[in-house]
C-alpha cells in the first residue's frame, strides 16, 4: 500500500519545504507498516524531535529530549510497543487512521501548546545530570572526594549553560577549600589567615635555590663567558619539619612561611633572593 501524508503533515511540509526529502524518506520507510496515512507528532515549533539534533542552547536540547522521551512513553502505554501504530525515527510517526495514536498525538500537542514541558520530574532529573556534567567537564579540577553534584548543591539558583568557573570556585570556597596559589590543587585550610597558600609540591618548588654557571664559548675570552641561571634541588630537609608539622595541621603551607624558613637556612638564602623575593 502506498502511504500518504496526513493533512497536518502535508501542511507542515509545505511550510518547511526543505524537509520534503526527509518526509518522503519516512513515508518510504513506513511502507512495511501498511498504514494508509502517516502523521508526525508536532510541537509548537514543528516536529517533536528527540534532542539529538542541533539546538541553540543545551537547555533547549535537554527540554527536547525530555519531551520526546515522555511522548514515547505515552505512546507505548496507550498504543503498545514501537512498530504497531507508531514508530520512532528521531520523530514520532504514527498511523493517522488509528484513534488511539491520534489521541496521544493530540494530547502531546495540546500539552506543549499550554506549557513547555510534558513531565517536570523527568526534565528536572535530566537537567540535574546535565549541570553535574557541565561542572565536571569544566577545565577546573575538583578536589579529591568532591564531585559535580556536591558543587551543584552549593550553587544558588544554577542554570544549565550558565555555570561559570568563578561560580564553581566560589562554591568550593564556601565548602572550605582554597586553591593553591601556584597550581590547580585544592587545599582544605583549617584556619583563616592572610597569605598565599601552597600545596606540598609547590612549597618544595618554592625552595629551589638559584644556581649559576659560567659557559665559555670556544675561542672566547674569559670575560666573554655567559652566565647560565637554573634552579637546584628543593631544600627538602629544611622544609620537612614545617611541612609535616604546622603546614599539615593548617591544611596548607604558605609562601611567606616557606620563604622565611628558607631564607634563614644556610643553603636557602639564594633560593629566596634569586626569586626576587
Amino acid at each position: 500500500m502506498n502511504a500518504t501524508l496526513a493533512p497536518e503533515l502535508a501542511a507542515t511540509v509545505d511550510q518547511f519545504a526543505h524537509r520534503w526529502d526527509t518526509a518522503q524518506n519516512l513515508i518510504n520507510e513506513c511502507a512495511a507498516h501498511d498504514w494508509a496515512r502517516i502523521a508526525i507528532v508536532m510541537d509548537v515549533s514543528g516536529f517533536l524531535e528527540d534532542g539529538d539534533h542541533w539546538y541553540s542552547t543545551e537547555a533547549e536540547q535537554v527540554r527536547a529530549a525530555s519531551n520526546y522521551a515522555t511522548a514515547k512513553a505515552w505512546f507505548e502505554a496507550e498504543c503498545g510497543p514501537i512498530g504497531g501504530t507508531w514508530d520512532d525515527t528521531g520523530w514520532i510517526m504514527y498511523n493517522a487512521d488509528d484513534p488511539a495514536a491520534v489521541a496521544v498525538a493530540e494530547r502531546v500537542t495540546g500539552c506543549l501548546h499550554g506549557y513547555p514541558l510534558l513531565d517536570e520530574d523527568d526534565h528536572s532529573e535530566r537537567e540535574h545530570v546535565a549541570m553535574v556534567e557541565e561542572i565536571e567537564g569544566s577545565p577546573l579540577t575538583l578536589p579529591d572526594g568532591v564531585d559535580g553534584a556536591d558543587v551543584l548543591r552549593e550553587l544558588p539558583c544554577p542554570q544549565l549553560g550558565s555555570i561559570t568557573m568563578d561560580m564553581v570556585e566560589d562554591a568550593l570556597s564556601g565548602m572550605g577549600y582554597t586553591a593553591c596559589s601556584d597550581c590547580d590543587e585544592w587545599l582544605t585550610v583549617m584556619s583563616a589567615r592572610s597569605g598565599e597558600p601552597l600545596c606540598r609540591e609547590c612549597a618544595l618548588e618554592e625552595s629551589r635555590p638559584v644556581e649559576t654557571s659560567n659557559f665559555l664559548m670556544p675561542g672566547a675570552e674569559q670575560w666573554q663567558a655567559r652566565t647560565v641561571y637554573g634552579h637546584g634541588k628543593p631544600l627538602t630537609a629544611v622544609l620537612l619539619p614545617y611541612l609535616d608539622g604546622y603546614a599539615a595541621q593548617q591544611g596548607a603551607a604558605y609562601r611567606e612561611d616557606v620563604r622565611a624558613i628558607v631564607r634563614g637556612s644556610r643553603q636557602g638564602y639564594r633560593a629566596v633572593y634569586g626569586r626576587a623575593a
